[in-house]
């Protein structure tokens, strides 16, 4: 079982563009939501952006979709941010727009960061859908088999 700080390591050395880290990235956390017990367990399906059937256009804010067993939509975001930043609000601004559609019950942003900023935190309190986070403390502690370099050998 590799650790997360482990895996973000590789990441960044196999993919130092940024673009391409992002979208690795996003790649992760879809087999997280998809692998991790407690997720499994109320996840029925994870889509990337690109493969959600019912998606509107490209991606402005949404990188992934994920739909309940009870058929309930969450909109996601992934940001693979130095851990040493904090994640200010124009970061999540336009995920917070774009997840505000009626086809979405619940918000998760996942990010390599250790918080967001304080702006940030605000916006995304006083939203009108809840939203949920995985920052860099909650995955670095997750009891789950991260694999040790991506895409998985």
């Amino acid at each position: 079982m590799g650790s997360f700080a482990a895996l973000y390591e590789d990441l960044q050395q196999a993919f130092p563009e940024t673009t391409a880290r992002g979208r690795a990235f996003e790649e992760i956390c879809q087999h997280y939501l998809r692998t991790h017990p407690a997720y499994q367990k109320e996840l029925k399906t994870v889509w990337l952006w690109d493969e959600w059937p019912d998606r509107w256009g490209p991606d402005t804010g949404i990188d992934l979709v994920a739909e309940t067993h009870d058929g309930d939509r969450w909109a996601v975001q992934a940001k693979a941010w130095d851990p040493e930043r904090t994640l200010p609000k124009p970061e999540v601004d336009s995920f917070l727009a774009a997840s505000a559609r009626p086809e979405f019950s619940h918000r998760l942003l996942i990010s390599t960061t250790r918080a967001l900023s304080a702006h940030a935190a605000e916006e995304c309190r006083r939203a009108e859908k809840s939203v949920a986070y995985q920052l860099w403390h909650a995955l670095d502690q997750a009891l789950f088999p991260w694999p040790s370099t991506w895409p998985p050998e």
